[in-house]
């Protein structure tokens, strides 16, 4: 090629160029962001027990669609009459003008129990997502060929879910036993399959508390087109240490760790012979949870409830912590926009990865049982609800700005 030809090479590619520029800023040239919509998590009403029940809640809190919990007793539908039960129930939830396209399963793998009846029966409902998982490492292995050995199962869920037109989300959770809790680790599995059918279904909450101050967003945005949902919660770290909030600490080095007796590091140093004083009395519970404890039952969950005695976010009390001490630090969930989540930040990445899947709220926080899961309440009905309106009116507050609804 002789340099006139040459130039006019160049000249045609910067033509093409151009005009793919021109092309791309022409309105109507890349589909527009679908505005999203924002489902209730049946498993937060399982303590209601009919569809019209549920409808009707999700009515008085606003929410545009509901996740219908396919699972054994108290799930909302039980897996082993899925078909016979799904579609009255889903039937129901639409008639108020309910969106329902999400359930959530334990399906895991393609010969789960009640996998293809329930895929079946959700495709026919015209259901495209549903939750999947949850994998677990084996700590005393390496955990490479771990993640080797888990791509034909993979392989044939992504099968079965193409056969049905179904796409399996994935959850993460944090705890450092998880599969996916990393996000880059099972995104290296999924690359291998197609995105239309296995995904994550990303849980912010999750991220945020295995990869804070930012961190998360690396994987938000790594996984971005395998994000086939989101699942909003929020969480916090509380310093459970043996001093009266605002006094002096009077114990030992070791209990600054979390050292002493009993759960956590709680007890007194010890005195000559092994005896010391009397333990100081438990801190309180920080300002905003137990604001929201005294306004609904929000904030953080009682002895023995969700988040209670957990070390390093999932350690429980024999986990350890700074120099071999019990870790001290716990995990506290609370409702939306209290705790670790920046969810404007959130937001932004949303629109980065042109975010188009279902987004859920999870109240996880307690909320008179509400938020674990269980078929009775200890708080009045208003009381639980106006609990999870507020997180979905936190979160459309975020959303509705940022153009995502």
């Amino acid at each position: 090629m002789d340099r006139r030809q040459l130039l006019q090479a160049g000249a045609a590619m910067l033509a093409a160029g151009g005009a793919r520029s021109a092309l791309a800023q022409t309105p109507g040239a890349a589909p527009a962001m679908q505005k999203l919509k924002i489902d209730a998590y049946s498993r937060h009403l399982a303590w209601l027990r009919t569809a019209e029940e549920v409808a009707q809640a999700c009515i008085e809190m606003a929410f545009d669609g509901l996740d219908i919990t396919v699972r054994t007793y108290p799930g909302h539908v039980d897996p082993a009459k899925v078909k016979t039960d799904l579609p009255p129930f889903v039937n129901t939830i639409r008639s108020h003008g309910l969106l329902v396209d999400t359930i959530t399963t334990n399906i895991s793998d393609a010969d789960s129990p009640n996998a293809e009846a329930i895929l079946d029966a959700a495709s026919s409902l015209g259901i495209k997502h549903y939750w999947w998982g949850t994998y677990r490492y084996d700590l005393t292995k390496p955990i490479g060929p771990q993640l080797e050995a888990l791509k034909p199962r993979v392989e044939r869920l992504a099968r079965l879910n193409e056969k049905y037109g179904m796409k399996a989300m994935y959850h993460n959770y944090s705890g450092g036993r998880t599969v996916g809790d990393a996000i880059f680790d099972f995104l290296e599995v999924l690359r291998n399959f197609d995105p239309r059918w296995v995904s994550f279904h990303y849980d912010v909450g999750h991220a945020t508390e295995g990869a804070p101050n930012g961190t998360w967003s690396l994987g938000m945005r790594a996984a971005g087109p395998y994000i086939g949902g989101i699942s909003f919660k929020d969480s916090l770290y509380r310093l459970d240490l043996d001093t009266p909030e605002g006094g002096p600490f009077t114990g030992t080095p070791a209990q600054l760790n979390g050292g002493g007796r009993g759960r956590g590091g709680r007890g007194a140093p010890a005195g000559p012979g092994g005896r010391g004083p009397a333990a100081p009395a438990a801190p309180p519970a920080p300002a905003a949870a137990a604001a929201g404890s005294a306004a609904g039952g929000r904030g953080a969950p009682p002895a023995g409830g969700r988040g209670a005695g957990r070390a390093g976010g999932r350690g429980g009390p024999t986990g350890r912590g700074g120099g071999g001490q019990p870790n001290p630090w716990r995990l506290v969930q609370v409702p939306l926009g209290m705790g670790l989540v920046d969810l404007p930040a959130v937001a932004q990445v949303m629109k980065e990865i042109n975010f188009q899947g279902p987004v859920e709220v999870q109240a996880e926080y307690a909320n008179g049982g509400a938020g674990r899961g269980l078929d009775k309440i200890t708080l009045p009905r208003e009381q639980v609800l106006g609990a999870m309106k507020h997180d979905l009116l936190t979160l459309r507050a975020v959303l509705g700005p940022a153009g995502l609804i």
